[in-house]
Order: C-alpha cells, then structure tokens, then sequence
C-alpha cells in the first residue's frame, strides 16, 4: 500500500492545482466529475431534458477501472494536451509509487490527483462521442467511467456501440458486461448515477441505491444507534435524492414511505406512533450523502 510523507501529501496537493489550471478549457464539459461541471445532478437534469427524443441507450460503466489504467497512455495524453514537464514528472511519480509489481498500470482510487487523471484518461471517448453529438443523431454524457449514449435510429446505436468497444479497445480498457450495464430502448429505463431513468417519467432511486440505503440503514441499527439517528439517515438521504433536481424525482410517499419500507424488511420492528418523520428537527436544506 502506497504511503504518502508530508512532503509529498503537500508537493501533490500542489500539482493538484497547477494540473486543473493546465487542463482548464481542455476537458470535456461532458465529463461532469471534474470540478465545475456540474456533477451527478446536472448529468441527470441534462440526461432527462433530452432522453425523450431518443429511441435506443447504452449505458456502460468501465470495469475496475483505477486499476487498468494504462501509465504510459495517460502520460502521453498529458503530453498531448501540453501539460508542463513538471506536471508530467509528478503524475509520473504519482502512479509509481503504489505499482509496487511494475507492471505499468493502476492508480490509487482515494488519491488526490486521481479523479483528474480519471477524466484525462477517458478523453479520446471524449472527443468521438462529442462529435456524434454535434450531429444531432446522438447524445453523450460521461461521470468519471461510467457513461449514457443515447441514438435515435438503430443504426446510429449501433455506430456508436461501435465506436465506443474501439476506443476501450484503444486505451486497454475493459467495460462491465453485467452489472453496470444497459443496451436497449429508451422506454425500458435504465440505473444511471443512482436513479433509475425513463422517458416522460419522473427519476426514481435505483435499485443500487436502496441496496445501498438499506445496507447502510441495517449497519446503523447494528450498531446501537439511536430512533432519532436512524430517523435523521433517512432525511437525509430523501434530501441528497430530492435536491438539485428542481422537481424531477418523484416524491410519491415521502420520505415516510422510504422509512415504513426500511423498517418493514429491516430486523428492527417499530411501533405505527414511531414512523412519523415530521417531529424530527433536522436541517431540511442538508443535501449531502449521509456517511
């Protein structure tokens, strides 16, 4: 396991600066993870504006992708977008440092630098989709590795499915076969980013993020918390779920149907008078993803 020394944690978070200010205008403001594009919400409020005048969609997600990526393709795609020497040494180290086995591939996941090489990795994928795009034949959207093409005449999906398997082919990259994975009409809906996504129908929360909601929800009764925590876990979620997306989630339930549904599958049995949310004093405006 890479260990960072103060002196490095510092010449990092240095670069990490410096890098965003040479990468800045260079990344494609279809990759929404780099700061000041826009993030989850605005991926899914762009998504749902278009998605009705599409037929067909695939969604793909790379598999482990921190761990494939190529060293020696990400360094000269930093050269290529005439990133400073200095910047290049650094990344250089940067990724170094964990391959303990040399074997020319992988990034730490939680490092600093990583979710901007994350973006700089994906960029040719970038530039092709964007130019399918500017056709009106296609739409792209991309958080990190996971990405939403949409076509509107099964040719058009087939060219871009196509497109798509070449560049991954190109990087030495591999995408999920299973799980994180959709190709199909429109009308079937999909998971992308959390919510589960449909023409003309509001976002509902994914599969994946009730999973995720109760796997979290059991883990905090496990361990002793209080009524008024759990209670206060669910807001919060409804809040991160609701927020950003100016009506377009349903609401259908409240956050007392999340809450009556949790505690009905959970071990936990409460009484009808301890479902009601509303004497709960909480921050409503809160719209982080609770811990």
């Amino acid at each position: 396991m890479a260990r960072w020394s103060a002196d490095d944690k510092r010449v990092i978070s240095e670069a990490k600066e410096t890098l965003s200010g040479e990468l800045k205008g260079k990344l494609s403001a279809r990759c929404t993870h780099v700061k000041g594009h826009g993030g989850v919400k605005k991926s899914l409020r762009l998504l749902t504006r278009v998605i009705p005048g599409f037929r067909y969609a695939a969604r793909f997600a790379v598999a482990r992708y921190y761990e494939s990526i190529d060293h020696a393709f990400l360094l000269s795609q930093l050269k290529s977008m005439q990133v400073s020497q200095h910047s290049q040494d650094i990344v250089q180290q940067y990724l170094a440092l964990p391959d303990r086995r040399n074997s020319g591939k992988g990034m730490i996941a939680g490092g600093s630098l990583s979710p901007l090489l994350g973006a700089v990795m994906l960029t040719p994928l970038d530039k092709i989709m964007e130019k399918e795009t500017r056709t009106g034949h296609a739409w792209y959207i991309r958080y990190m590795d996971d990405f939403v093409v949409l076509a509107k005449t099964r040719h058009q999906f087939r060219k871009a499915i196509k497109q798509v398997h070449a560049v991954m082919r190109e990087l030495k990259l591999t995408l999920h076969q299973k799980q994180k994975c959709f190709i199909g009409k429109t009308e079937t809906g999909f998971g992308f980013l959390g919510y589960q996504v449909c023409p003309d129908q509001r976002l509902h929360p994914s599969a994946e993020s009730i999973k995720r909601l109760t796997i979290r929800y059991r883990r905090l009764y496990e361990q002793g918390v209080t009524l008024e925590r759990l209670r206060q876990y669910v807001v919060r979620w409804c809040c991160w779920l609701w927020g950003g997306l100016q009506g377009r989630v349903s609401r259908e339930g409240g956050m007392e149907r999340y809450w009556c549904d949790l505690n009905a599958t959970s071990p936990l049995r409460i009484s009808q008078s301890n479902t009601d949310l509303r004497p709960l004093a909480f921050n409503w405006g809160a719209t982080a993803v609770p811990g």
